[in-house]
């Protein structure tokens, strides 16, 4: 019996809760530098979005290229499926809120800021989230991936 506790003990404390970090998913044409999400600490293994709230999300990045326009675009995506999130205002450029006059000089860097309604409606889930900047032909400007779960 004392062996169990021992090993259940042990096996327990073993057990690590993993930060986790925002991950590139393929930028191109430029770089981040910086991420963050109101209401989430990255020393929790999710970034936990609440319903019926607001998330705001700031992306600070470099650009290598001029950019004439920037529309954003989110997804959740679940088993590998992307589902995209409406935004209420894609077009970083005309949202005076983003942060973000247009256009974007080459190895300038700027900071994208705007907030994404968390519906009542969605489902409790967890889900990776995958925001991307693009610029006029589609290209992506940055991409940024993090687990998140909606609760």
């Amino acid at each position: 019996m004392l062996r169990i506790v021992i090993v259940a003990v042990l096996c327990c404390a073993s057990v690590q809760i993993t930060a986790f970090e925002f991950a590139d998913c393929g930028s191109k044409l430029g770089r981040f530098t910086e991420v963050s999400v109101s209401g989430c600490e990255t020393s929790q293994s999710v970034c936990v979005l609440k319903r019926g709230t607001n998330a705001t999300i700031e992306i600070q990045f470099i650009v290598d290229q001029d950019i004439k326009d920037v529309r954003a675009v989110v997804f959740g995506v679940i088993l590998d499926v992307p589902v995209p999130f409406p935004i209420p205002n894609s077009d970083a450029c005309s949202d005076t809120n983003s942060g973000l006059t247009c256009p974007l000089a080459k190895g300038g860097e700027y900071r994208y800021k705007t907030s994404l309604p968390v519906s009542k409606k969605y489902p409790t889930v967890r889900v990776n989230i995958k925001w991307e900047l693009l610029n006029e032909a589609n290209e992506k400007i940055v991409c940024v991936l993090f687990p998140a779960a909606l609760r």
